[in-house]
Order: C-alpha cells, then sequence, then structure tokens
C-alpha cells in the first residue's frame, strides 16, 4: 500500500473515533435534565476510554496533533469578533488585567500547593 494512502487512514481512524466520541457526548449530553456541554462530555470519554487503553493513543495521535497544529486558525473569528466590542474592552481593561493576572496566580497557587501535598503523601 502507498505510505500516503496509509497516512490518509490513519488520519481518518483518529478523526472518526475523536467525532464519533464528540457524537455521544452530544447525545448524553441532550439526555441529560441539565446545560452541560456535549464536547466536554465526549472529551472526558475519550480521556477514559484512553486512559483505560480501551483505545490506542496511536489510533488518535496523528489526528489529535494534527488538529493542535492548526487550532490558531480556529481563534481567527473569535479575535475578529473582539474588535465589535473594543470600546467595552478599553473601558474595562484594567478589570479585565487584573482579573486576569489574580485568576492565573490563584490557578497557579492552588495547583503548587496540591502538587506538593501530594507528593508528600506519595513519599511517605
Amino acid at each position: 500500500m502507498p505510505k500516503r494512502l496509509i497516512n490518509c487512514i490513519v488520519y481518518l481512524r483518529g478523526f472518526m473515533l475523536i467525532f464519533l466520541f464528540l457524537g455521544v457526548g452530544k447525545v448524553i449530553s441532550a439526555q441529560l435534565p441539565i446545560v452541560f456541554p456535549g464536547s466536554i462530555i465526549g472529551l472526558m470519554l475519550l480521556f477514559l476510554g484512553l486512559t483505560t487503553r480501551l483505545i490506542k493513543i496511536d489510533w488518535v495521535h496523528a489526528s489529535a496533533n494534527f488538529t493542535l497544529k492548526y487550532m490558531v486558525i480556529l481563534f481567527i473569528p473569535l479575535a475578529v469578533g473582539l474588535l465589535n466590542y473594543f470600546d467595552l474592552l478599553l473601558e474595562n481593561w484594567v478589570v479585565i488585567l487584573f482579573s486576569t493576572f489574580f485568576s492565573s496566580f490563584l490557578i497557579m497557587f492552588s495547583v503548587g500547593h496540591l502538587f506538593q501535598f501530594l507528593n508528600k503523601k506519595v513519599k511517605k
């Protein structure tokens, strides 16, 4: 089989698995009595499949890397959409900057202390 055809099959298999889990997550989300994003449910199911080794990481690795490589393109519409609210962003830039840095610091602080706490338990 030509190498190009094999690569296409590998990418197709990975994307099919990712979209399968996305679809299952959307179906589960539609059945839930609360509003919860189906993409998050699908991502958690894919994570469970990978950690339990029901799905081999080689099956989705190439497709996931391809998606991550070109993910920046997906943020262009968001950035263009922000230009509609440029005046609102200028009015509230201090609050936005403060909340961004404060929340980032709080997350780093919490994760650091949690890691140290769990690391002490493992060493004992």
